[in-house]
């Protein structure tokens, strides 16, 4: 998987800088354009009409400090000429995904804002509605990418890939496998089995622990037959919140999370980005989130069999967590008629 065409909305901020650079990282890796867009507030713009020309001297200032900021982010690296400067007005996500369209992006590469260490998700802002509503892959940097002088993808080493083994979750491994391919770095694989919610008196540690060994190994088993010639591959499963588990495997610099947008329905259980929003709330790192996608052609057929040829009903049973609890019913005795 490769980006061609790099959407980087920017709001001048020391943020938006990082995600400037990170998009022209890109560029230098795979080629293509980069379009940089600052959109207007339409408010601001009505009061500047006060003032005789006022607004087209507005735009023009705009349009003069966004090059200035390209050249600064860049370092003078970038020529202007080869990347698209784009001003519009109105409202920042509906801007964004409507230059989307307009311009074939591939990816949008955007900063997130208002997080910082509030362990909760912010939702209406401009990030959170751009992951739900884009149809293109959205690379979100965390705040505490801003600080950082050497903000970019040159320095990935591991892609972690989510998946969701009680869902449909094939295209998710795929596609992020070929990210990994492209940035050579080594994948991890990561399934969260969340907690089953048990009574107190009844002692749940050991079918835990049961239903990651069985997970990992039937995880482990379909890693190897879906990419067999991939030996930088590695898998991991762990019990926890979605989120918080994603964002401590994570920690180590080098990573990039790259993770499917969700519904309403499935292990993670919220709504569409919002697990990829609260990675960005406990992780300093980068977030790829990719739209719900399904894959067709000779590849899925081969997708499916080998995940039918490995996969019992039973495992699909222990990865989704539904095993535990199972086997608290199993021991009870029927009621008699």
């Amino acid at each position: 998987m490769k980006f061609r065409s790099i959407l980087c909305p920017v709001d001048f901020s020391p943020l938006s800088r990082a995600a400037l650079r990170c998009a022209l990282s890109l560029r230098r890796r795979f080629g293509g354009r980069v379009a940089v867009l600052f959109v207007n507030d339409p408010i601001l713009l009505a009061a500047t009409n006060a003032a005789s020309r006022g607004r087209r001297r507005f735009v023009d200032r705009t349009e003069t400090e966004l090059a200035r900021f390209v050249k600064q982010a860049s370092r003078g690296a970038a020529q202007l000429e080869d990347i698209d400067l784009l001003v519009s007005v109105g409202n920042p996500a509906e801007e964004i995904l409507r230059q989307v369209k307009r311009s074939h992006s591939d990816l949008v590469v955007m900063g997130s804002h208002g997080l910082g260490r509030l362990q909760r998700v912010f939702f209406g802002s401009t990030t959170e509605q751009v992951l739900r509503n884009a149809p293109v892959p959205v690379l979100a940097i965390p705040s505490s990418a801003a600080s950082r002088s050497d903000a970019g993808f040159d320095q990935v080493t591991r892609v972690i890939a989510p998946i969701d083994l009680a869902g449909e979750w094939q295209p998710d491994a795929v596609r992020a496998a070929r990210i990994a391919r492209a940035l050579e770095a080594h994948l991890v694989l990561v399934h969260v089995l969340v907690p089953v919610q048990s009574p107190p008196w009844f002692r749940s540690g050991a079918n835990e622990k049961r239903r990651i060994e069985k997970a990992t190994a039937a995880l482990e088993r379909v890693a190897t037959r879906l990419f067999p010639d991939r030996p930088t591959l590695s898998t991991n499963v762990v019990a926890g919140d979605p989120a918080h588990e994603i964002a401590r495997l994570a920690r180590r610099r080098g990573a990039l999370v790259v993770m499917a947008l969700r519904g309403t329905a499935g292990v993670w259980g919220l709504r569409r980005g919002a697990v990829a929003y609260r990675v960005l709330a406990h992780t300093a790192t980068p977030v790829l989130a990719l739209p719900r996608r399904r894959i067709g052609g000779p590849f899925a057929a081969r997708v499916r069999r080998a995940v039918g040829a490995m996969l019992t009903a039973r495992d699909r049973a222990e990865m989704a967590g539904i095993d535990a609890m199972l086997s608290i019913g199993a021991r009870r005795k029927p009621l008699k008629p």
